[in-house]
C-alpha cells in the first residue's frame, strides 16, 4: 500500500468537490419578459455569471468567455418581437441550459397594397391651445407613395401633405456612448405639413383630420388625438410657480433651461396637452408642466417692473448682489468662467437704473453693468475679481428683492499637502434605495459607490478636509440630495457612481472611466479628475461629459459626477470589487481635486 502525503488527500478532496459542484447559469440582464425599446439596433448585450467559473458557455450557439469571477458578457445579434437567448454551460460531463425571452419593439408593418394610416404615429397627439401666428404641425405614417391631405375644421380643407424622406427613429445611445455614429431605422411612408394660424381664425376644440389616397383611389382616414383651440389674449392669464425649484423648458418636455423659485409670476400664452407655454418676451418663450404652477385669479395684471437700484453687500464668505424689485418675475442666470462673470437676464423689466451702490470693502465684485436688451428684457453683467467661480445661490427675499449670493474663493493652502486643509467636501454615494447598475455576479452599484466614498473620505480627512455624506447606509432621493447640496455649506460636491450602458451599445468597444459636469464652474474640476483617473487606472477613456444630471445642478459649489469603471463588464466589475482599485480611484480623485484647487486658489 502506498501512503500519500496529507496535502494530496486535500487536493483530491477539493477536486472531488469541484466536479461534484452543480453547474449553474444566472442571467442578470436582460430580465425575463423585458421590453426593450431601442430603435435601429441589430445587437444587444447579455450578462450574468456561471458556476463553476471554469465552465464553458455558449449563447445562441456562440462561444462566450467566462471570466475568473464566473461573470460573462456577450454582445449578440437580436431579432425584433419576441426573442430568446438560449444559454448552455458545460463542465466535465455536466451541461445545463437556461433561456431568457425578451421583447424588442418592432416597427409597425405598413401594407403597400392598400391605403393604411398608423394610428400610433398621428401628430398632434394632444390638444393645442395656440395664438394667431403660431404654427400647427401635422404628421403621420402610412402607406408610401400615396397622396396625403389634412383638414382643420373651419380653417382649412384637404391641404396637401408632403412625404418626409428618410424618416424614422434614431438610436441616440450609440452617438452619445458609442463610436459617434447615429443608428437610424429609416422607413418610408411619413407625411407632414404645417398650418399658420391667421388673425381672423377662430377655433374651439376643432378636430384635425388626415386622409391618404393610394393610386387606385382607396382611401384611409384618421382623426388626430389632439384638437385645436385658438386663444384670444385680450385678458391675459397669469400663473405662479408652485415648487421651490421650478424648471422651465425649451419646449414641451424638452431641455431644462430656466430654474426659478416658488412664487414667480408667469404669463401664459398657449398649451399643448398638459404643458403650458410661457411668454417671457417678444422673442423668448418657455414651457412648463401644468402641475408645477397654480393659476392666479382672472384679472391679474401682466408682471412689469422698473429697476432703479442695485446694491452689493459683503457678507463674509459671500457677496450679496441685491436687485430691487416689487414682485417675483422670471429670470435666467448664465455663468462665464473667462472672464469670470454672471449675466442675469430679467423678464418683464424696464431699466430706470440710476444707482448701483458697491460695498467699498468687498473684494469680489469688480463691476456691475446693465443694459436694456429688448422690450421689457433687462440684463445685468456682474464681473468678479477671482480666478475661478466657486458658486452662487439666487433667491427672492421677503421684500421680493432678487438676491444673488456669490461665493468667495475659499482659503486654499499653497502646497499639495495643505491644499485640502479646512475645506468642506460633500460626498454623494450614488443610488439607494435603488440598487443602480448591477454587475455580472450580482454586485450592486449602490454598495460599490458607498465603499469607494468611505475610502475617499478617509484620504480626504487625512489631508485636513471636512467630509460630509449625502447618505450612509440608508437611501435618499435625488431631490433630497439636491436640497441637501444647496443647504450644505460645502466647497466641493463629488458624486461617485459606477457605469452601465443603454441597450444596443457594444460594451467591448465602449467602457472605461468618465466624468460629468453641468455648470461651467465645474468643468475644470471634472477635466482634472478625469485626467488623473486615466493616468492611475489605465482604463479606456469613456469621456468627459456635460450632462443634465440632478446631482450636478446645484449652483452653490463646483459639482461633478464620477464613473471610474463599468459595473456591467466582468473585468471592470472584478476591479471595482478590489480594495486596491478603490484605493487607486480615491488617490486619483484626490490628485485631480488638489490640482484644481492649486490652479484656482486666488
Amino acid at each position: 500500500m502506498i501512503r500519500l502525503p496529507g496535502r494530496y488527500f486535500l487536493l483530491l478532496f477539493i477536486a472531488s468537490l469541484t466536479f461534484a459542484a452543480e453547474t449553474r447559469i444566472h442571467i442578470i440582464y436582460p430580465v425575463e419578459n423585458d421590453t426593450i425599446n431601442a430603435a435601429a439596433i441589430d445587437s444587444n448585450f447579455i450578462f450574468g455569471y456561471v458556476s463553476p467559473a471554469r465552465a464553458r458557455l455558449y449563447i445562441n450557439d456562440q462561444p462566450v468567455r467566462v471570466y475568473e469571477s464566473g461573470g460573462f458578457l456577450a454582445y449578440l445579434p437580436i431579432g425584433r418581437g419576441d426573442f430568446t437567448y438560449t444559454c448552455r454551460a458545460a463542465f466535465a460531463d455536466d451541461s445545463v441550459f437556461a433561456e431568457r425571452t425578451v421583447y424588442y419593439t418592432p416597427s409597425v408593418s405598413i401594407p403597400i397594397d392598400s391605403a393604411f394610416i398608423d394610428e400610433n404615429s398621428l401628430f398632434p397627439h394632444s390638444s393645442l391651445v395656440l395664438l394667431p401666428g403660431d404654427v400647427v404641425d401635422v404628421s403621420f405614417r402610412g402607406t408610401p407613395d400615396c397622396r396625403a391631405t389634412f383638414s382643420i375644421a373651419g380653417l382649412v380643407d384637404d391641404a396637401p401633405m408632403a412625404p418626409k424622406e428618410a424618416a424614422g427613429a434614431s438610436h441616440w445611445a450609440e452617438a452619445v456612448f458609442g463610436q459617434g455614429g447615429v443608428q437610424r431605422a429609416d422607413v418610408a411612408g411619413y407625411y407632414h405639413a404645417s398650418y399658420i394660424i391667421q388673425q381672423a381664425d377662430s377655433a374651439v376644440n376643432a378636430p384635425i383630420r388626415c386622409q391618404l389616397i393610394d393610386q387606385r383611389g382607396d382611401t384611409a382616414r384618421a382623426i388626430m388625438p389632439g384638437a385645436l383651440s385658438i386663444l384670444r389674449l385680450g385678458v391675459p392669464r397669469i400663473a405662479a410657480t408652485a415648487d421651490d425649484v421650478t424648471v422651465l423648458r425649451t419646449g414641451p418636455r424638452k431641455s431644462y433651461y430656466y430654474f426659478l423659485p416658488r412664487g414667480v409670476k408667469l404669463r401664459l400664452s398657449g398649451k399643448q396637452g398638459r404643458d403650458y407655454r410661457i411668454r417671457l418676451s417678444d422673442s423668448e418663450e418657455a414651457w412648463i408642466e401644468d402641475h408645477k404652477i397654480h393659476l392666479l385669479p382672472m384679472g391679474e395684471a401682466v408682471p412689469h417692473q422698473y429697476v432703479e437700484l442695485i446694491r452689493t453687500v459683503d457678507e463674509g464668505s459671500f457677496t450679496r448682489v441685491m436687485i430691487y424689485l416689487n414682485e417675483r418675475i422670471p429670470y435666467r442666470i448664465v455663468q462665464s468662467t473667462v472672464p469670470n462673470s454672471l449675466t442675469v437676464r430679467l423678464y418683464g423689466v424696464t431699466a430706470d437704473t440710476d444707482w448701483i451702490r458697491y460695498d467699498f470693502h468687498d473684494p469680489l465684485v469688480r463691476e456691475i453693468r446693465w443694459q436694456q436688451v429688448g422690450s421689457n428684457v433687462y440684463e445685468l453683467t456682474i464681473n468678479l475679481q477671482q480666478k475661478h467661480p466657486w458658486g452662487y445661490v439666487a433667491s427672492f427675499d421677503q421684500d421680493n428683492r432678487l438676491c444673488i449670493d456669490i461665493k468667495k474663493t475659499p482659503t486654499i493652502g499653497k502646497r499639495k499637502r495643505s491644499a485640502l486643509r479646512r475645506l468642506t467636501i460633500l460626498l454623494d454615494p450614488g443610488h439607494a434605495p435603488d440598487t443602480g447598475a448591477v454587475g455580472p455576479t450580482g454586485y450592486s452599484e449602490k454598495d460599490a459607490n458607498l465603499l469607494l466614498c468611505r475610502v475617499l473620505a478617509e484620504k480626504l480627512s487625512k489631508r485636513g478636509a471636512v467630509v460630509m455624506f449625502t447618505r450612509t447606509d440608508a437611501g435618499m432621493s435625488l431631490a433630497d440630495r439636491f436640497d441637501l447640496a444647496m443647504m450644505a455649506n460645502a466647497d466641493i460636491l463629488l458624486s461617485l457612481h459606477h457605469n452601465a450602458l443603454p441597450a444596443g451599445v457594444n460594451p467591448f468597444k465602449n467602457r472605461g472611466s468618465s466624468t460629468y459636469y453641468y455648470h461651467p464652474q465645474s468643468r475644470e474640476l471634472a477635466r482634472s479628475i478625469q485626467r488623473h483617473m486615466l493616468r492611475a487606472l489605465k482604463l479606456p477613456d469613456f469621456g468627459l461629459y456635460w450632462d443634465n444630471l440632478a446631482i450636478c445642478r446645484p449652483t452653490r459649489m463646483p459639482a461633478v459626477l464620477i464613473e471610474p469603471a463599468f459595473m456591467m463588464h466582468p473585468e471592470e466589475e472584478m476591479l471595482i470589487r478590489s480594495s486596491e482599485f478603490r484605493n487607486s480611484c480615491a488617490d486619483a480623485i484626490v490628485a485631480g481635486l488638489v490640482e484644481f484647487l492649486l490652479q484656482n486658489r486666488e
